[in-house]
């Protein structure tokens, strides 16, 4: 379930951006070439959501698109892929699906498992897409089907940080604009508070991701040193993104 998909199906800007002129399994493609900025932003941020997840776990990726996270997870997690667009889904799966890797179509109105299903629920870059509404709902709906002692990983934009500045750069320079696509902007309170609000526990939100993706555009590996050179207060004083973690009590 795409944020970007949710947005639409909910008609949460009439005007907005057009969801559907993103061919399947762009993004996939994007990652795969593994040159460029945008590619190594993408590698970075996987790498340090797989960091922070357990083996052995059964996994929901709520959001997956086109498949690309879960496809880099370690074969020991059992993994289901859940968007709410059909084309990204058949994607998906026919190009990422296996007996641990599977991939499956849902509705906006909720998620479509028992309560308990999962240890770890990931959600990247989804909730900038909804409505406050929305992402409580949603939130909720992660947190039911959530084990007890289980755990939320989430990523999203910083705008109370440096991402506006990026987002600005971006819309003018880039080939894809964000205004129309980001209607939620989230700050480390805003998001914790957020996931507070929707029964979880243990929450806790810091930056992530600052210019070591930049590096790419001088050479793959160049930008991997400088990920691994950048001091922690840097990044999380200014990193672009925000990773939260939140716990089920149980």
């Amino acid at each position: 379930m795409t944020g970007s998909d949710v947005k639409q199906a909910s008609n949460a800007a009439a005007d907005g951006f057009d969801y559907d002129s993103i061919e399947p399994g762009h993004y996939d493609r994007v990652f795969a070439r593994r040159a460029g900025v945008q590619s190594k932003w993408h590698h970075l941020k996987f790498a340090h959501i797989r960091a922070q997840m357990p083996v052995a776990a059964r996994h929901v990726d709520i959001g997956c698109g086109p498949g690309t996270f879960i496809a880099t997870l370690d074969g020991r997690i059992e993994s289901t892929g859940i968007d709410i667009a059909p084309a990204q889904v058949d994607y998906a799966q026919a190009i990422h699906g296996s007996a641990r890797k599977r991939f499956r179509t849902a509705g906006a109105a909720g998620l479509p498992f028992e309560d308990g299903s999962f240890d770890v629920a990931t959600c990247i870059e989804l909730v900038e897409h909804l409505t406050p509404a929305e992402c409580h709902d949603l939130l909720t709906e992660a947190r039911r089907v959530i084990a007890p002692g289980g755990v939320l990983s989430l990523t999203t934009p910083d705008y109370g940080g440096a991402w506006p500045a990026l987002e600005w750069a971006v819309n003018r320079l880039g080939g894809v604009s964000y205004e129309d696509q980001h209607i939620t902007h989230f700050t480390p309170s805003s998001l914790g508070s957020m996931l507070e609000g929707a029964g979880f526990e243990d929450v806790r939100v810091e930056r992530y991701q600052f210019m070591a993706p930049f590096f790419a555009a001088l050479g793959w590996r160049l930008a991997d040193r400088v990920a691994r050179l950048e001091p922690r207060w840097l990044t999380r004083r200014f990193g672009f993104l925000l990773f939260a973690t939140a716990r089920l009590g149980g």
